[in-house]
């Protein structure tokens, strides 16, 4: 299985699709250890061979670099999705932990359209940390780019293929503040295929580079060791029946589902130090794992890692 850890739900971003400007945040998480033994504890009641560390933003947790260290010892694969803002000068020190996977968000390939989508002026920073995560040897190295009716899927493409980077487009989930305008801003995955072609990109189906959440295509021409496109149709093509993803977040809580809006709240079971009732709960929310009934989450994405 695939355990994604919400080590925050605090980000220093404020895109258009996931926080207001005016975000507030949980008022309390779970102790840097008692996030590490919950870690420990799926783990030990399910068979996870994998760990992402994600947000909110993990990079401005403070305790990030202990939690990639523990999941290193729990796991041999141990990722990280961020929006790249601080990531550079915290490279070496997360490559020392143990991180040895790297996804960026980047949702244009422009300083404009950055400031557009993430309200911020970072394009230039995170820019720098995709080379650098690059010479330090992360690999593959995945951008991550949300796709909305604004989104330029050629500059993004152009900028995967002059980066050397694998490119995946997300398209845009009813959840949270993305509701409110989410019918007028949803590009359908094969839209965006159109859009390439149009835009001069030839792309080639590559079924059997496809992953367990993407589809994935290589781009005519391009050494696909270096640069794959990806979508993840998550609206349009839901692939429930190859997800194998849990969550827990920095509150306690584990999902089983992007789309569980309810969880099980773990946090109670290790504070009164209950290993039996804590195991129990764990596989018996791991065994009702079920698509959703709906693909609609009212909580904001940056509260449960995406």
């Amino acid at each position: 299985m695939y355990l994604r850890v919400s080590v925050t739900d605090r980000c220093n971003l404020r895109c258009t699709y996931c926080l207001p400007e005016d975000a507030r945040f949980a008022p309390s998480r779970t102790a840097p250890d008692e996030l590490d033994r919950l870690m420990a504890a799926v783990c030990a009641a399910a068979p996870v061979t994998k760990i992402r560390l994600t947000g909110g933003e993990p990079t401005i947790c403070p305790s990030l670099l202990q939690h990639v260290r523990t999941a290193a010892w729990l796991v041999p694969t141990v990722g990280m999705t961020t929006n790249g803002v601080e990531l550079e000068r915290l490279l070496p020190d997360l490559r020392d932990a143990g991180l040895n996977r790297l996804n960026i968000s980047l949702d244009a390939a422009d300083a404009v359209g950055f400031r557009l989508s993430a309200r911020r002026d970072h394009f230039t920073a995170v820019l720098a940390a995709t080379r650098a995560a690059r010479r330090a040897g992360f690999t593959p190295l995945k951008l991550n780019a949300v796709a909305t009716a604004s989104s330029d899927p050629v500059a993004l493409a152009h900028l995967a293929i002059a980066e050397g980077v694998h490119l995946r487009f997300i398209e845009l989930m009813d959840i949270g503040i993305a509701h409110a305008d989410w019918s007028e801003r949803h590009v359908a995955s094969d839209a965006l295929r159109e859009r390439l072609i149009w835009g001069g990109i030839a792309i080639t189906e590559a079924t059997d580079r496809d992953e367990p959440t993407s589809r994935v295509w290589t781009v005519d021409g391009v050494d696909p060791s270096a640069t794959t496109l990806g979508f993840i149709t998550t609206v349009t093509d839901p692939f429930c029946g190859t997800c194998d993803r849990i969550r827990l977040t920095s509150q306690g809580r584990l999902h089983t589902c992007l789309f569980d809006e309810r969880g099980t709240d773990l946090l109670p079971l290790l504070r009164a130090g209950d290993q039996r009732g804590l195991d129990a709960a764990i596989k018996r929310a791991i065994g009702a794992k079920i698509p959703p009934s709906r693909f609609q989450r009212s909580g904001i994405m940056a509260g449960i890692g995406g």
